[in-house]
């Protein structure tokens, strides 16, 4: 029940990173506590949710098909549940709403993003089914879904899956690279962003991206590191990233969470030996020194941008 209440409380975040990471509950004790218990098993309720997506049956509404979306979400946050994904044959139906055309066209392109990102976060496996299944012509429709001109939401879904399919795998990382991605994360950085819900959200999303990039690779016994660490950081100076985060840290045009992950990953460029320009340490300890309180943010790394020399 404990694990339950953790979940039922996560689930009321808007932060969908909230909600991924929050411990599954038993699908069964759910259903009862809900007194929803069909004695289906998950597999089967999957199943049916697609089913409910893909059918031309002109008595299902497109709101059953967004509720049957809701449903599969919370589904494959059980791990097991989303490594299910690939063999019951479920991928090309996900990639498919991300160039969705039709009513409700973000709505549904943005729970094909949501239910992806929700899959992969912290799942190799899902990570490699869905480079299999998927491949680059969806890495590249939900990169496309992340650029300006889309609704706010389905941006900031599109980069939460790009996070999590990024986080921690090598190949996804190449796919990235191949993809411009570098060009993409800088354009979206140098954006005008406003201190607003909307605009807070995106950016949020691709600070979160760019922190996913930066993570040491994981590989199997045996297998070699395809991208180093300090190949990524080259990739930080060379597009003067550094200089695009120290400009949003501000009271004025950022939130306090805009300015609290932009501390944590100039902090966590620190910590792992990232050259900064004497540019780029005037300008953090400029901005450091205009945020009025330092008592919201962690104080180790408000100390460590502080001591730059």
């Amino acid at each position: 029940m404990e694990k339950l209440l953790q979940w039922s409380t996560a689930q009321q975040s808007s932060d969908p990173e909230v909600r991924a990471q929050a411990p599954a509950p038993d699908p069964k004790l759910l259903a009862q506590v809900l007194g929803a218990d069909t004695g289906k098993d998950d597999a089967q309720l999957m199943k049916e949710d697609i089913t409910v997506l893909v059918c031309d049956d002109p008595n299902i509404s497109i709101d059953d098909k967004l509720i049957a979306l809701e449903d599969f979400e919370m589904l494959v946050q059980n791990l097991d549940n989303a490594n299910n994904i690939s063999p019951m044959g479920i991928w090309p139906e996900i990639a498919k709403l991300y160039t969705y055309e039709g009513e409700e066209r973000d709505e549904f392109r943005g729970m094909g993003a949501l239910i992806t990102g929700t899959a992969v976060q912290n799942n190799l496996k899902c990570q490699k089914d869905f480079l299999k299944h998927v491949g680059k012509e969806g890495f590249t429709s939900l990169m496309k879904l992340a650029d300006k001109g889309n609704n706010y939401n389905v941006r900031a879904r599109a980069l939460y899956a790009l996070s999590g399919l990024i986080g921690h795998n090598g190949d996804l990382y190449e796919l990235f690279v191949e993809s411009n991605g570098w060009d993409f994360l800088t354009g979206i950085l140098a954006e005008c962003f406003k201190n607003e819900k909307k605009d807070n959200k995106v950016l949020l999303r691709v600070l979160s991206l760019l922190k996913s990039i930066l993570y040491d690779e994981v590989v199997e016994e045996g297998q070699e590191v395809r991208s180093s660490k300090k190949d990524r950081l080259c990739c930080v100076t060379d597009r003067n990233i550094v200089h695009l985060l120290a400009d949003k840290l501000s009271e004025t045009t950022s939130s306090v969470e805009v300015n609290e992950r932009i501390i944590n990953i100039l902090s966590y460029l620190h910590e792992n030996s990232f050259e900064f320009s004497s540019e780029d340490i005037k300008e953090i300890q400029q901005k450091v020194a205009s945020l009025s309180d330092h008592k919201v943010y962690n104080t180790e790394e408000i100390k460590t941008l502080q001591s730059l020399v």
